[in-house]
Parts: C-alpha cells; structure tokens; sequence
C-alpha cells in the first residue's frame, strides 16, 4: 500500500482504521539496548512525587529550579508582541518511522543519513527527533492541548530550536500522530517500527501552514520565545517556535498514550508526561506573523 493511500485510510476511517494499521505495519517490539536504561527512572512528571517536577532541582539538575528562563509557560494571546519577520521554513523527506518509548516520551528518531531541516532567522538547524507529551505542555491563555508535539533541532554550533504542534481531540485526528501513538510500545526500552513517513505530515491541515508534495512546509503564524528543555536537566537558550494553529488527534490515540506514560518506570500509574508551567521572569512572548516565501 503506498504512502498516499495509507495516509486517505487512516483519514477517513479514523481509529479504528489507525488501530487495524498498527498491527499491520510492522514485526512485535524489538529491545534496543541503547533504550534499556529507561527502565530505571531518576525522575519522572508526578508533581506529587519526590523525583518529580517541583524536586527536579534537588536530584541534581540545579537549572531546572535555579533558570530563570524555563519551559513551558503560558502564552497569552493579549499579551504577546507582533513581530513581521519570516515564517518557519521545514523541509523533512520521507524515512522509516521508529516509535520508542524512552519511559518519559514516545519519541520518533530521525534515521542516521536523513537530513532534515529547519531554517529559522537565517539559521539552519537539523531536526534529530520528535516526540510527544499528554496533556500539552505550553497552554493557550491558560488552556493545555490533548497532546503536543515537540520537533527537537540543532544546528552546527550546538544550539536547539524546537517547534511545537498543540493537538485537541476531535473528529479529524491528524492521520501520523494516531499511527505513531496507537502504534507506540507499552514498555519503556522497547520500539516498533511503523512504516514510513514524513515529519511534514503533522503539519498537514493546519491552518496559517503551507505543505507542500516535496516535504516542504512554511508556518506563516507562530509564538517565539527563548525557553528551555522542558526535561532535566532543564538546558537554557533554547528557541521556541509554537504553532499559532493547532490540530486534531482521535480520544482513542489520546487514552492508549495516557495508558502508557502510566507504565513508565517511577511513575507509579501517573498518567501524564507533561512539566507544569514555569513563570516568563520577563520574557515576551512574540507572535510571528510571517510573509509567503517560495
């Protein structure tokens, strides 16, 4: 079945169809050994527990208690700045489509030898995985998505630039987060290979988004703000790119994905995997309204 194809299914029989794709589209889990120290947590997401978010900083990652410029905070729409410069350029091609469960995330690496891009202000940068978090982590004047999407990129000097996608449930469930979510391993180590796909698709149907057949895409509307890794140990001088518009993801991928964050190790049934919002200290967050470019 090709990509096109598979991609009309899972659209139109949402998921039930994403759920019968699953179990099509690859062998059983397979142990990665780079993966295995995931079964022993140092921390996880449960704000109630000694490892967790509000003790992060005492369990020896300093930055996430001590930065003054953390991850996620809360974009107020009223309060953001206009900000008229370029919009978001991606080009991602279509690999092979791994979905781990790290025992913090569901995390898609980019396959060695790919390339793709993200170009930012003039910067390049290089996409190196995405992953998800449930309930979103960056909330909209106060209000937190199903699910966000975090695509993670460096460039040549080190620095990361992250975009995120906010994803609610609703009727029209983008057709790759479901595949990778329903098709996502219940044991932290363990991964499953789910076909091939493109990153590009999870920008598909949104609005103030251009996608194009070859993979390119330009976001025209997105927040900005200097922010941080939102796990320990909480790095800084991170660029945020946050979708304006967000997407849609089906109740049945969002339930199976709370099912297993509650089975990561140290979390003890806690069922969400997202950090709680951190203060701006000053910061102003920008809202990029960008030009079309070719």
């Amino acid at each position: 079945m090709d990509e096109l194809t598979r991609r009309q299914m899972l659209k139109v029989t949402g998921a039930a169809a994403a759920t019968i794709a699953a179990s099509l589209l690859g062998p059983a889990p397979t142990l990665r050994p780079g993966t295995a120290r995931a079964a022993t947590a140092t921390w996880n997401h449960d704000p109630a527990s000694p490892i967790g978010p509000n003790h992060w900083a005492d369990i020896g990652f300093p930055t996430c208690g001590q930065g003054m410029r953390q991850s996620p905070v809360n974009i107020r729409t009223r309060q953001v700045a206009a900000d008229h410069g370029s919009p978001l350029l991606l080009r991602y091609q279509v690999s092979e489509l791994t979905v781990e469960n790290t025992g913090h995330v569901v995390e898609v690496p980019i396959p060695t030898g790919v390339h793709d891009t993200l170009r930012l202000d003039g910067d390049r940068y290089e996409l190196d995985q995405y992953h998800f978090h449930a309930p979103s982590e960056h909330a909209i004047n106060g209000r937190l998505a199903d699910v966000e999407a975090h695509l993670v990129h460096h460039n040549a000097q080190g620095a990361t630039a992250v975009v995120g996608i906010l994803f609610r449930r609703g009727p029209d469930p983008n057709p790759l987060l479901d595949n990778i979510l329903l098709s996502a391993p219940a044991t932290a180590g363990e991964e499953v290979h789910a076909g091939d796909a493109s990153p590009a698709e999870l920008f598909d149907d949104l609005r103030r988004v251009t996608v194009k057949r070859d993979g390119r895409v330009q976001v025209h509307a997105f927040y900005s703000y200097d922010g941080s890794l939102t796990t320990p140990g909480c790095t800084e001088n991170v660029r945020w790119s946050v979708l304006a518009a967000g997407g849609q993801v089906s109740n049945a991928a969002v339930t199976r994905f709370h099912e297993v964050i509650s089975r990561f190790p140290g979390y003890g049934g806690y069922p969400n995997n997202n950090r709680p919002l951190q203060p701006l200290n000053g910061r102003v967050v920008q809202l990029r309204r960008g030009r079309h470019e070719d």
